[in-house]
């Protein structure tokens, strides 16, 4: 017999709250999750967030040189989506702002890197919309070449979409654009609104053409408001950045660790003594 939801769902909540309980400690990845977890009994000083930040050394070491340089010319405004091509990430939303504001974008593209199930779903949306030229589905791009490919995009977009679940969501895609030095358009998403002000990210109501149409229109009009927007990302960012979650965690892992090493192991002639 099949378990109804609700079932499934207090059993989840169950073996959740059984597991905090159990463990010594937490991590989880934001702080509205850490929230969330607390709600239901965890116990705040046993967590500790480490978020899904980017290590930027290793970013900025990848290969700079890309095909984008090919693709890009000085009189396109370029709005850039990297990852897996699902429904989660809404980029059929984005294709359909596009639709409503493209007239008021000469020379306006949407760049989508990245592989996956909606990829035929996209290319359809776009020929339907009239938007082959003007949606480029570049397919799979090596992690080594993304930095590359961001540095030709005048903006990121990334429209995902609401639920209960994806509110939570902080993609790491958010502080490789900050990274390259690109402003983002984004869904107004609860972890994502936590750590980043409506001054530092062009937010836009999540599943909504018509509100992410009037923001792609705002941000191709405005360099000025771009430029401001990623001044304020980056100090937003800064106490996120991947080289303080980095020793978080190594500081969490040295306290446990340290907890249970055993004491170092004395010469054998002092244990000689004491046996004697």
């Amino acid at each position: 017999m099949q378990t109804a939801p609700d079932s499934r769902e207090r059993l989840l909540t169950y073996l959740e709250k059984i597991s905090i309980r159990f463990a010594d400690r937490v991590l989880t990845i934001n702080a509205p999750i850490e929230d969330l977890l607390v709600s239901r009994g965890l116990d705040r000083s046993k967590s500790t967030i480490v978020m899904n930040a980017v290590d930027e050394v290793r970013f900025a070491a990848s290969t700079s040189s890309t095909p984008a340089q090919a693709m890009r010319d000085g009189q396109k405004f370029v709005m850039m989506d990297h990852g897996t091509l699902t429904s989660i990430y809404g980029l059929d939303i984005a294709v359909e702002a596009l639709a409503l504001a493209y007239q008021d974008m000469p020379g306006a593209e949407l760049w989508i890197l990245g592989s996956g199930t909606e990829k035929d779903t996209l290319a359809k949306l776009a020929e339907d919309r009239g938007l082959t030229s003007k949606v480029k589905l570049v397919g799979q791009v090596p992690a080594t070449e993304i930095p590359g490919w961001l540095s030709q995009c005048d903006a990121g977009i990334l429209p995902i979409r609401r639920d209960v679940f994806l509110d939570f969501a902080f993609p790491n895609k958010l502080p490789e654009f900050i990274i390259a030095g690109k402003s983002v358009i984004v869904s107004r998403l609860k972890a994502i609104r936590h750590y980043f002000s409506e001054d530092s990210l062009a937010y836009f109501e999540p599943n909504n053409p018509d509100d992410l149409a009037k923001q792609m229109v705002c941000m191709y009009r405005n360099p000025q408001l771009r430029a401001d927007l990623l001044a304020k990302a980056r100090v937003e960012y800064t106490p996120i950045r991947w080289d303080v979650m980095k020793q978080r965690y190594l500081a969490l892992i040295d306290e446990l660790v340290g907890d249970r090493c055993p004491a170092s192991e004395e010469p054998a002639s002092a244990r000689g003594a004491v046996a004697r």
